[in-house]
Formats: structure tokens, sequence, C-alpha cells
């Protein structure tokens, strides 16, 4: 009888033991993660930007583009800013079926103009222009993708081509003024502003990190910031973009 009271206490604590650990495996981060929350602000006169002249293809494209090197929105919030941990914990790897970013070749222009994926992510091109665009990718000037898109519609997933992290630079070989950028990231802690300048950069590890903000033009930001254990982390950039000197 001994014997068998002790075989369902067993039973029971095995039992207790597999229960909190799914409970545990289920549970949210929140304990020990949190949101770093910030904006990015341009500071001072916004510059002048002067349309893009287009140079082929006008009879689709038009004879001139926004200039999207600058965006300035409601208070001075400065959008397609990358804002990212430099020392970044690790992190599980995705899976490529996790989420798909797609860079649209769409009005004779990259959309969006920039973008920043994890690597391991899905990355599809797009054509959704009635003309030929060739996306040349550049990471150090040195060539990581370069794609024949002749007709609208076409889609080419070009995922095995990203081999690491860094920043790629998007042109198009067709038309001289097309550009984009892709930021790819060996971890998930990274963002781009939105048009008001604002980012959210959630599940963060506590700790002290290194925030850097990037700019196509403005350059980079960085600080020092604390992440704690509960509450919220909060991070403010500002950026001037200099005029170019006259040749």
């Amino acid at each position: 009888m001994g014997l068998r009271f002790s075989q369902i206490a067993l039973h029971r604590r095995v039992a207790c033991a597999i229960w909190a650990a799914s409970a545990f495996l289920v549970l949210p981060l929140s304990g020990n993660a949190t949101t770093i929350d910030g904006e990015a602000k341009f500071i001072g006169a916004p510059p002048h930007l002067s349309p893009i002249r287009v140079s082929k293809d006008q009879d689709y494209c038009g004879r001139t583009l926004p200039n999207e090197g600058t965006l300035i929105g409601p208070g001075q919030g400065l959008k397609n800013v990358v804002v990212y941990l430099e020392k970044a914990p690790e992190a599980p790897a995705p899976s490529p079926a996790d989420k798909e970013n797609l860079l649209d070749n769409n009005g004779c222009r990259m959309a969006p103009r920039v973008m920043a994926i994890r690597l391991g992510e899905r990355l599809v091109i797009k054509n959704s222009d009635p003309k030929l665009h060739i996306v040349h990718s550049y990471l150090d000037k040195r060539t990581v993708f370069n794609l024949s898109l002749p007709f609208q519609g076409t889609r080419m997933d070009i995922t095995h081509k990203i081999k690491g992290p860094g920043l790629l630079q998007i042109n198009c070989d067709t038309h001289a003024w097309m550009r984009g950028y892709i930021h790819v990231f060996d971890h998930p802690y990274f963002a781009v502003t939105d048009e008001r300048g604002l980012f959210s950069i959630a599940n963060v590890p506590a700790g002290k990190y290194i925030l850097k903000a990037w700019h196509e033009e403005a350059g980079i930001r960085s600080q020092e910031i604390q992440v704690p254990e509960t509450g919220e982390a909060r991070a403010s950039f500002e950026f001037i973009v200099r005029p170019a000197e006259s040749p």
C-alpha cells in the first residue's frame, strides 16, 4: 500500500513539474524586458530640396519626382531614421516564413525608400511599373544582387542572396535617380521612424546599451541608454542636415 501511495505522489509531482514548465514557456518576457520608445527630430530650418529631374521614361515617370532624402513631418519629426542597438543581446533566429519584407519599384521610386529587416526574414523585390527596372544592391561597393524586372507585376524572392548583416544601398541601373536602403540586422532590436519621427523597439532585455540612429543624409547619432527590468525606456535624437558645399 505504501508503495502505491509513493507512486501516486511521484506522478503528481511529475505532473505539477510539467504544468509549471509549460506555463513558464508561454509567459511573456515582461518581467525582464521592456520597450524603448522615442523620437527623431529635425532641428533648424528644413532644407530646400529641389525636385528630382527625370531623365528617362518621362512618358510614365513624369518630368520630376519629389526628393525623398529628408522627410520632415509634424512637430519636426524626421522619417526614415533607423534606430538600433549597437551591441545587441542574442535572440533566436527567425524563420523565413515569419515575415515577408517587400521592396516595390512603384512610380519610378523605391517604396519604401528605407527599410530594416532581420537576417533570415524573406525579402521580395517587386516591379509595379510598366517599365524595365534593374535593381542593383551594394554592400560596401560590392554587388549583393542585381535583378532585371522587365514586366509589371514581376516578383523575385532574394532571401538567399542576403548572407549577413549590413547596410545595403539599392539603385536602379535604368533610372539613375531611384535609390533605397535596406538595413539587415542579426538581431530583432531595431525600428524605423514613421511620418512623425516616432519609433518603438519591443522586448529589449534589461541592461545598458548604446542606441544608434542612422539617417541617409544627416548621418549617425548615438547615446547610452539604460533599459530597466520594468517600466519604460525613452530616447530622443536630434538631426540637422548641413547644406552641401558649393563646388
